[in-house]
């Protein structure tokens, strides 16, 4: 009795290890960017509702320790024909993890009030995108956060 029990006792322990091994691949990962060759940490940011009256605007993204600002200049010709413009904050040699937090601000020259939206890495391997109406009404985004004031 011993020798059946020790048989099917190691072909069970075969099964689960084979099971196991066969898994492996598919257990969740830590994934990140990395920050070196193409594994680039990138904050898309679109600013739209953009008007004549348009005044300029700074946009600032923040990740860990790095910051990167850009300025919208509506007298630029280049971006007199669109209501909207987008720029591509890219931040090599940063290693982010997902989940890690990101915050995005702009300040316009109109009335000097900085709007910020938090976000965090996704664990999705492609950019984060950020949009944000500077034309006087608010994105889902901004809804957001002004409905958590009241």
């Amino acid at each position: 009795m011993d020798k059946k029990y020790f048989i099917k006792s190691m072909i069970v322990m075969g099964f689960i290890f084979a099971i196991v091994l066969v898994n492996a691949n598919f257990l969740p990962k830590a994934r990140a960017e990395t920050g070196v060759g193409k594994d680039v940490f990138k904050v898309i940011v679109t600013l739209f509702g953009i008007t004549n009256s348009t005044k300029d605007i700074t946009t600032i993204v923040n990740v860990k320790d790095q910051t990167k600002i850009k300025l919208f200049n509506p007298e630029n010709p280049e971006s007199q024909v669109e209501d909207k413009v987008s720029y591509t904050m890219t931040f090599p040699d940063l290693r982010v993890d997902d989940g890690d937090p990101y915050t995005v601000c702009t300040v316009s020259a109109k009335d000097f009030k900085s709007h910020c939206i938090d976000g965090k890495n996704s664990p999705l391997n492609r950019p984060e995108f950020v949009d944000i109406n500077v034309g006087g009404g608010s994105n889902n985004a901004n809804e957001d956060e002004d409905s958590s004031e009241d």
